[in-house]
């Protein structure tokens, strides 16, 4: 018995990808939703998530009683990685030293991280900036990291 696939369907990549556009809040030299603008990197980059999830300053929902449901402020920091400074790379098209300095920011975070959160998440993936309907979308291979109190 086969059964239809009601799933997600990708749309394929776009073919004309620039290398760089100024537009784009993750290139090099742009300008960020916080006014921030990132420097001219070459190589992984790292910030703080200008939408973070989560606070390391979080208010405390205070005191709960209830048998069943508890309340508990979920604190911490999100970060965002860029793998690369070009829009039209992705990580399986990069060389094995680029890929490699990605492993070593990982390991550099999650240890850095560690000391302070108990449970220290990283989850990669590869968002589509829209910055033109339809001709072309912008991407940047990202890596999103938390850091949260247990």
């Amino acid at each position: 018995m086969k059964r239809p696939w009601k799933g997600q369907v990708e749309k394929p990549p776009e073919d004309n990808v620039p290398r760089h556009d100024p537009n784009n809040p993750l290139c090099p030299g742009s300008v960020r939703a916080n006014g921030e603008i990132n420097p001219e990197y070459g190589s992984t980059f790292m910030f703080d998530n200008d939408f973070p999830a989560l606070q390391p300053d979080a208010p405390d929902p205070g005191s709960n009683h209830h048998p069943l449901f508890q309340c508990k402020a979920a604190r911490g920091i999100c970060k965002v990685m860029c793998f690369h400074p070009w829009s039209d790379i992705t990580l399986p098209l990069m060389q094995p030293l680029e890929i490699s300095q990605v492993i070593d920011k990982w390991a550099d975070l999650i240890t850095e991280l560690g000391t302070t959160y108990t449970w220290v998440q990283v989850g990669p993936e590869v968002r589509s900036l829209r910055i033109k309907e339809p001709q072309w979308a912008a991407q940047i291979p990202i890596l999103t990291v938390r850091g949260e109190e247990s």
